[in-house]
Order: C-alpha cells, then sequence, then structure tokens
C-alpha cells in the first residue's frame, strides 16, 4: 500500500507539475504533504490524468529503445554495457534494462488502472467520464509494452500471466473505454478511434482476425494518437533523440540490418543520416548511423496510426483468405508514404512477406518489432539470442507469486 500511494502521489507531482509548466505559474511556495485522500477530489482529476499520461510516455520512450536493440532496429554505438546486452539477445534474469523496463511498465499500468478507480468516484457519471476512458485506454496501451516483450507478465503483484492473458485484459478495458466514448457521443469521437484502434491491435494478436478487421476498419485515414513529450525536463523528453541523436548523445544508432537495406534505404518511413564508416559514437569502433524519426527532445512517438489500422486490416483479410483485399489496404499505406503499390506475387506466403515488411517500415522504433518477431517465429530471435524479457529481478523478488503461472 505505501507503494501504491508513492506512484499515485508521484503521478500526481507529474500532472501539477507539467500543467504548471504549461501555463507559467511556477512559484516558490511551502511544501506540504498531499494525502492520499487529497487525490479523491475533483480538482485531482487533470492531474492525475496528467500522471497518466506521463508515466505511459516515459515507459514508452524507453521501450522504444530497448526494444529496438533487442529486435534489430538499433544497434549499441555508446558506452551503456547493460545495452550491448540487450542487443545481443540477453533477456533473462538479472538483467538490469529488462528489469527497468518492467518496472516502468508495471508503473504506467498500476497508475492507470489507480486512477481510473479514483476519478470513477469522484466524476460526475463515471459511465461518461472522458478521464475515465482515457486512463482505460493508456493503461490497455501500456499492457502491449508487457506482452509484446515479456515471456510471462504480472498485473498488481498477482501470478505470472501468459501473452494471450495480458491482450486480454487489454482488449476489455478498450472495451470499456469504447463504451464510455460511445454513450458520451460524438464529442468523443477521438477517444472512440483511440479504443478502436487499440482493440483492433488486441484482436490482431489474439488471432481474432474478423474483429480486428471490423474494428480497423473503422478507423479513418486522419487517425493518429501520439505520445507527446517536450523539452521542459528530462522526465518529459523524448528518451529516443535523448539517446540516438548527434546533437545530444550517439548512445544507439540504426541498426547495419536497416541502413545497408537498399529498401529501407528508399523507404521515407525509415529516415536516418548516414555519414559513412568515419561517424562513430562513445564507442570508437561500431559505425553510428543517425534516426531521423525523432530528431528533438519535443518529437512525439506514435502510438497508434491509422496507417497501423490499415496494415491490421490487410493482415485480417489476409488470415480470412481475402489476398486481393489485403493487397489493397497495403497499397493504401504505401501511397500515403509516396511509395509504388505492390505489384508481386499474390500467393499468401509472398503477400505475408510484403506485409511483415510494412510493418517493420511503418512501425519502425515503435516498439512492436519483438511482438511481431515472436509471433512471426522470425529467426532473428533464435537461439543463443532469447526471444523475450523474463518477469523483472525486482517484482521477481518481491513477489512470490510471480514464480507461478
Amino acid at each position: 500500500m505505501r507503494i501504491a500511494r508513492s506512484l499515485a502521489v508521484a503521478a500526481l507531482l507529474a500532472g501539477v507539475a507539467a500543467t504548471a509548466c504549461k501555463q507559467g505559474f511556477l512559484e516558490v511556495q511551502n511544501e506540504q504533504d498531499i494525502l492520499d485522500v487529497n487525490l479523491d477530489n475533483p480538482d485531482a482529476i487533470a492531474p492525475l490524468l496528467n500522471g497518466v499520461a506521463g508515466d505511459f510516455a516515459v515507459a514508452y520512450a524507453n521501450a522504444v529503445d530497448i526494444v529496438g536493440l533487442f529486435g534489430g532496429e538499433l544497434t549499441h554505438t555508446g558506452s551503456f554495457p547493460s545495452w550491448r546486452a540487450v542487443e545481443d539477445g540477453y533477456g533473462k534474469r538479472p538483467s538490469s534494462e529488462g528489469d527497468n523496463m518492467y518496472n516502468q511498465i508495471q508503473r504506467a499500468i498500476w497508475v492507470a488502472d489507480t486512477t481510473a478507480v479514483r476519478i470513477s468516484k469522484v466524476a460526475a457519471d463515471p459511465a461518461k467520464s472522458r478521464e475515465v476512458a482515457a486512463t482505460k485506454i493508456f493503461g490497455a496501451f501500456a499492457h502491449f509494452l508487457l506482452a509484446d516483450n515479456y515471456c510471462q507478465g504480472t498485473i498488481k503483484s498477482g501470478k505470472a500471466i501468459s501473452d494471450d492473458s495480458l491482450y486480454k485484459r487489454a482488449e476489455a478495458l478498450f472495451s470499456e473505454a469504447l463504451s464510455i466514448a460511445t454513450a458520451i457521443g460524438t464529442t468523443a469521437d477521438s477517444l472512440r478511434l483511440r479504443a478502436l484502434a487499440g482493440r483492433a491491435r488486441a484482436r490482431l494478436m489474439l488471432k481474432n482476425y474478423a474483429g480486428a478487421r471490423d474494428d480497423a476498419k473503422l478507423i479513418p485515414g486522419t487517425f493518429r494518437f501520439n505520445s507527446i513529450y517536450s523539452a521542459n525536463s528530462s522526465r518529459e523528453n523524448n528518451g529516443v533523440a535523448t539517446l540516438t541523436t548527434t546533437l545530444i548523445r550517439r548512445e544507439a544508432g540504426v541498426n547495419p540490418r536497416i541502413y545497408k537495406s537498399a529498401t529501407y534505404k528508399a523507404d521515407p518511413r525509415t529516415p536516418f543520416r548516414d555519414k559513412g564508416d568515419t561517424a562513430k559514437g562513445p564507442d570508437p569502433i561500431r559505425q553510428f548511423v543517425e534516426q531521423l524519426k525523432y530528431p528533438q527532445r519535443d518529437t512525439p512517438i506514435p502510438i497508434s496510426t491509422w496507417q497501423e489500422a490499415r496494415l491490421i486490416e490487410a493482415e485480417a483479410e489476409l488470415r480470412l483468405g481475402n489476398g486481393a483485399r489485403a493487397v489493397e489496404l497495403i497499397n493504401q499505406v504505401r501511397a500515403a508514404a509516396n511509395l509504388a503499390a505492390y505489384t508481386g506475387p499474390s500467393s499468401q506466403t509472398e503477400v505475408l512477406a510484403q506485409l511483415r515488411y510494412e510493418r517493420s517500415a511503418e512501425l519502425w522504433l515503435q516498439a512492436q518489432s519483438v511482438g511481431d518477431q515472436r509471433r512471426f517465429n522470425d529467426s532473428y530471435l533464435a537461439a543463443p539470442h532469447d526471444n523475450c524479457f523474463e518477469i523483472g529481478q525486482r517484482e521477481w523478488d518481491a513477489n512470490p507469486l510471480s514464480h507461478s503461472s
């Protein structure tokens, strides 16, 4: 309970700070304790929601870095031994980066779940509360970071559960948020679309292809849901830009699998700057190639987009035997990137291979590469490379239930 309370207070403080910075009214005042009861107050709703978004943003940016290294999107060019271990495919305990990522994801899930309960207590109508819907959506997307990248996960110090169980939890949260957004009406369309897009992804992972298709096809070609960052503080920075750019820190660069590929090099969805072999990071040996997708500390990171929805729809159609429709959807995404249409072989095997490429380019550096590699049994994750991270060491030591499923 003490840890839980600390997390909630931290979320509130982060939200208050973010709000204050934006409004320019931070002043030195006498410090005082924020009690648990102070959080069960309508005035706490906005800062608590800011805290939920902030905790997700921190976990997400870090996951983009670590998943990028583990899945071969990035290569370590710096001086962090723990990053080199991740790139080498080490996901077993004790993995300091696996443990840190696990803890950040757990924090994002716990804070979102707890905030939804708190807001429901004080909202005028919880069944029509935008804030409740928003917190459930952030919590659901955090579940993907756990399910995609860990062999198993725990929720609220419970037993270890499977990836499918985590995807089912995400699906349920998205459905609850969708129900709230629908009850509010058209003024909550942005929340409705975020919930639909997230549920489509969850259903794809659960191999509910008809359900995934039906949700994804409702996403319009203008949809984009970003995780927001700023240059105000290290907590608010886009941690990918912080650690992968020439002007800040060259701790990791684009993996040679990407920058040596003519296909990725010609694809505007995987932008990078290659200055040749003389460009190095703090490691004076490895070539540093700079990713350009996130150039600044305040560059947003996409959480979900209409392009992902079209690719979910395409995969679902392909799995359901509608290969021609899958190609049409793939080409909608390619056209948006000013790429020529796919006109290759139409067999399911060939179209699936093209779909996998499209996902790797469209979702590059969005913490989805390992999830895709795992479900497609990609040889990149073959031994001795681990194919997932184990439950974090801190959780393992503190929670005996995490040892059993």
